[in-house]
């Protein structure tokens, strides 16, 4: 698992380092950036910010939504494919959103913050989960929930820096 975690952090280092050519790939002339430009309040970074907290709320809840179903099945490593396209299609949305953008360089980051905000949530809750860990009956270890809370305080840690570098800090690439 710890492989896993180190190769998804090696991917996220190699996606900053290409991020031009992946915010080209999906440039302004898509119909979702077209849609989410056009709208007047999109270009409010308060109004977009809140919005980018919500999807990223959906995006990550359904995932867990999709995962626990999964957990019924026997199907080996399933889990990874589906963790592995959550990435895609969040990475996906937040360019969607950063190419949708008309404003000035401020309210960017102040979007991006904002919508970014759901995972640092996330992190502190995590954090918070881990000092307060105690036994759930007297010989528990505790180990393993350790381990799965300092995971998930990773991975939302990492997405929340993403999200934010792809949200608030990038700047689009026009259409060639």
């Amino acid at each position: 698992m710890t492989l896993t975690l180190l190769l998804g952090l090696v991917l996220v280092v190699i996606l900053g380092m290409y991020q031009k050519k992946l915010v080209g790939y999906i440039g302004t002339g898509n119909l979702f950036v077209k849609k989410l430009s056009n709208y007047e309040w999109f270009q409010n970074p308060w109004l977009s910010g809140l919005f980018l907290f919500i999807l990223n709320a959906i995006l990550f809840g359904s995932t867990l939504l999709i995962l626990y179903g999964l957990s019924f099945l026997m199907i080996p490593y399933i889990h990874l494919f589906i963790m592995a396209g959550a990435v895609i299609v969040s990475l996906i949305v937040w360019i969607i959103l950063l190419n949708a953008w008309k404003g000035d360089k401020k309210g960017r980051v102040l979007r991006g913050f904002l919508g970014s905000s759901f995972y640092l949530i996330l992190t502190l809750i995590f954090a918070y989960m881990i000092v307060t860990l105690e036994p759930q009956f007297p010989g528990d270890d505790t180990f393993m929930a350790f381990i799965g809370l300092v995971m998930a305080i990773t991975v939302t840690l990492v997405a929340f820096i993403t999200c934010f570098l792809f949200t608030g800090l990038f700047e689009k690439k026009e259409m060639n």
